[in-house]
């Protein structure tokens, strides 16, 4: 009885060799088009906000303020009076001035007329050589303390201006460190600041590769400044909410720095209703304004190992091929590729995991009818 067991289970082992293998069961994956379309190249970088115009309010004369003209924060206009200075010292002062003028006036007319009576009489021998070196001394002598004395008058009048601080240009007023009665003077410091509002600059940085992608292959042309300033610069604030007035180039830096590896850029921002302030950090978005060609892959294409990105194409016989691609600017759902494949080929969206190079797999349209879901390969 014992002796049955092992022929039976030979016996079983026999009949289950002979039979046939069951297939591989089909591995299906979805495949989406390389596309060659337009689109319009873009760069972001991290940028600041800053005045065109950032000024210090300064008293240029000193003496004691006596009226604060302005609301702090409030829009003023350039000439707009902001504080007024005691003036009753530089009243004086110019009054002095021009006394002394007047005086000065009548000496130089006196000796402009015995100047010219020496000249008339010294033919005649009336008077001496030496006589008439003395008049034309003393006209010399009044004619440049006319000079001094309108000197001394002008500087009195523009002392007396000092005496009203206006602002110097249109923009956002600040804080205003000084109060009616306190005495200020060149050296008390800033009374406020002013900064321009509209346009506003959008400072950042461009790395030297940008800077030389930019320039092209031919090294020997001279850079087209005007090429560079057309692209329009647009900016994404702090909350994700795209500013929308457009702006455009106006500034790159002549040197790269040598610590960063980057060059300076600057942006001009329309800025009409004052939103955007100075000292805002924004993300500064620089679009071309023509249209270049580009090839562009689903982004659920992509895949990325220790090699890098690359992309799986079903060639011909189905056979699944890897490309390695790398990757440029990102458009909705697509990613351009710069080279590793053309414009026609079918690229793998669905079913990555399923697949390896090599394998062949049965390829339907990403817009094509539905399919079975794929399915791994039997063990």
């Amino acid at each position: 009885m014992k002796r049955c067991v092992p022929v039976v289970a030979l016996l079983f082992l026999l009949v289950a060799c002979s039979g046939e293998q069951p297939p591989p069961r089909e591995v299906q994956v979805v495949v989406d088009t390389v596309v060659e379309e337009p689109y319009q190249p873009k760069r972001e970088y991290v940028g600041r906000l800053q005045a065109r115009d950032d000024v210090a309010i300064q008293a240029r004369v000193s003496g004691y303020l006596t009226t604060r003209e302005f609301d702090e924060g409030q829009v003023v206009q350039a000439g707009q009076v902001l504080y007024t200075i005691d003036s009753s010292e530089y009243d004086a002062a110019l009054a002095r001035a021009r006394a002394e003028l007047a005086a000065a006036v009548a000496v130089q007319s006196n000796a402009e007329r015995n100047f010219r009576r020496g000249k008339e009489l010294l033919p005649k021998g009336a008077i001496s050589q030496a006589e008439m070196d003395n008049l034309t001394a003393t006209k010399l002598d009044a004619d440049a303390r006319l000079k001094s004395a309108e000197a001394q008058v002008t500087s009195a009048e523009v002392n007396l201006s000092y005496t009203t601080i206006t602002a110097p240009i249109t923009g956002r007023i600040g804080r205003s460190i000084a109060s009616v009665g306190d005495l200020v003077g060149p050296n008390s410091g800033n009374l406020t600041t002013l900064v321009s509002i509209d346009p506003i600059e959008a400072l950042f940085q461009v790395s030297e590769t940008t800077y030389l992608a930019t320039l092209g292959a031919d090294l020997t042309r001279d850079i087209d400044v005007e090429r560079l300033r057309a692209l329009e610069v647009t900016l994404e604030l702090a909350n994700g909410v795209s500013y929308p007035e457009v702006g455009y180039m106006d500034y790159f830096s002549n040197r790269v720095d040598a610590e960063t590896g980057t060059l300076e850029a600057r942006a001009a921002i329309p800025n009409p209703h004052a939103l955007l302030v100075p000292g805002q950090y924004v993300r500064v978005i620089l679009q071309r304004t023509t249209l270049v060609e580009g090839l562009f892959v689903p982004q659920a294409a992509v895949q990325v190992d220790q090699q890098g990105s690359y992309v799986l194409t079903v060639e011909e016989g189905s056979v699944v091929v890897r490309h390695n691609v790398e990757l440029g600017e990102r458009m909705d759902q697509l990613v351009r590729v710069h080279g590793g494949v053309a414009a026609g080929d079918q690229v793998i969206v669905r079913g990555l995991q399923l697949v390896r190079p090599g394998m062949t797999v049965t390829a339907r349209s990403v817009d094509g009818p539905a399919a079975a879901p794929a399915t791994p390969p039997a063990q």
